[in-house]
């Protein structure tokens, strides 16, 4: 029987799109705890904490967008760097998605901390859902700055 071969880096590969999603769940736990109207403090229907809960949810979402940038960046000049990149990109958008489920999930089922069902949008979420953008847009925005500025063409033979 024949087995099937598969390209050498997969696993690399693999490693870089898995990583983001883990951390967007961790990251969807921190924000549902440290959040205003989150689990720990707070007031879920006081309507002038919904903007910091979710200034809270972009500025994890621009750190782990960084950490990935980083990443990406050390790992610029080793070999296979278009599928590190794809699947990182790929990675961050999951992640961003698996850390608003995750911190949402986490409110509805654990609850929050005072919320009021008379009061919509006390119940904790993202009232912003343009900051799920945010993580992968840092990394596609550091990925095309690299591939422009470090891409060269190949040579003429």
């Amino acid at each position: 029987m024949l087995e099937p071969r598969l390209w050498p880096g997969w696993p690399l590969v693999l490693r870089w799109l898995l990583s983001p999603l883990v951390a967007g769940i961790v990251l969807g736990v921190v924000w549902w705890l440290a959040a205003p109207g989150g689990r720990l403090y707070g007031d879920g229907s006081d309507y002038q904490q919904w903007l910091p809960r979710d200034l809270v949810f972009a500025g994890l979402a621009a750190l782990a967008g960084l950490v990935v940038v980083v990443f990406v960046v050390r790992a610029h000049l080793r070999f296979g760097f278009a599928a590190r990149y794809l699947a990182a990109l790929v990675g961050s958008v999951i992640g961003s998605l698996l850390m608003w489920l995750t911190g949402t999930g986490l409110g509805q089922v654990l609850g929050s901390s005072r919320k009021d069902p008379s009061v919509d949008g006390s119940a904790f979420g993202l009232d912003a859902l343009s900051a799920l953008a945010l993580w992968p847009a840092i990394v596609a925005v550091v990925i095309l700055a690299l591939v422009t500025v470090l891409w060269s063409p190949p040579a003429r033979r």
